[in-house]
């Protein structure tokens, strides 16, 4: 009868064990694939028309279903990009606020930055043209 107090408790150990790292693999994973969509968005900003970013936002619905924020953000970004009379400055507003919701479900503080940060991609190029002119 003894055996059984230490096997007993010794199984529901060795389960809960599994049920946690299961949970925890799960979330890992989530926020990973999150992590890599954004990585993909705002590493081809420079190109909003490009097919590398388009195929990034149309994965985002899937990817971010459980964020309301993201999902309702998104939806205004397309709103915005699918009217024949949008301007360059609205849609500039709903993807940034696309991208900050997105960091947000991410737990991603991006309090230091500008706005312009998450618009206006760097061009190391560009800056070295510039820099060679003066």
């Amino acid at each position: 009868m003894n055996w059984l107090f230490v096997l007993i408790p010794s199984l529901l150990s060795g389960l809960l064990g599994v049920v946690i790292s299961i949970c925890y693999y799960r979330n890992y994973e989530d926020r990973q694939r999150k992590v890599q969509l954004l990585e993909r968005l705002l590493g081809n900003r420079h190109d909003v028309t490009g097919q590398s970013f388009t195929e990034a936002l149309n994965q985002v619905f899937i990817t971010f279903y459980d964020s309301q924020d993201v999902i309702k953000s998104l939806k205004e970004f397309y709103e915005v990009t699918m009217n024949l009379q949008r301007t360059l400055d609205l849609a500039n507003q709903k993807l940034l606020d696309l991208f900050k919701a997105m960091c947000k479900n991410l737990k991603i503080n991006i309090e230091p930055l500008a706005d312009n940060f998450f618009l206006t991609p760097f061009n190391v190029k560009q800056t070295s043209d510039i820099t060679k002119r003066q």
